[in-house]
C-alpha cells in the first residue's frame, strides 16, 4: 500500500481568499462558494503579515506537489 492509497486522490484547496472588500477586510471562503461558508479574517494590513509569517514557516521542499 502506498501513501497515495492511504491519502486518497489529490484534492484542491478547500478554500479561496477574497478581498480586500470595501472595508479593507480579507475573507476566507469555501472553494464551493461564499454561500457554503465564509469567514472574515480582518483588515488586510493585519492579515498580510500573519499569512506571510505562516508561509515563511512552511518548508516547501517537504510539501508534496503534483
Amino acid at each position: 500500500m502506498t501513501t497515495d492509497d492511504v491519502e486518497g486522490p489529490e484534492q484542491n484547496a478547500l478554500f479561496q481568499l477574497e478581498g480586500p472588500d470595501e472595508d479593507g477586510c480579507v475573507w476566507i471562503c469555501s472553494a464551493e462558494g461564499r454561500d457554503v461558508w465564509c469567514q472574515n479574517l480582518g483588515p488586510a494590513k493585519k492579515v498580510v503579515p500573519v499569512l506571510s509569517q505562516w508561509l515563511g514557516s512552511v518548508d516547501f521542499d517537504e510539501v508534496e506537489t503534483a
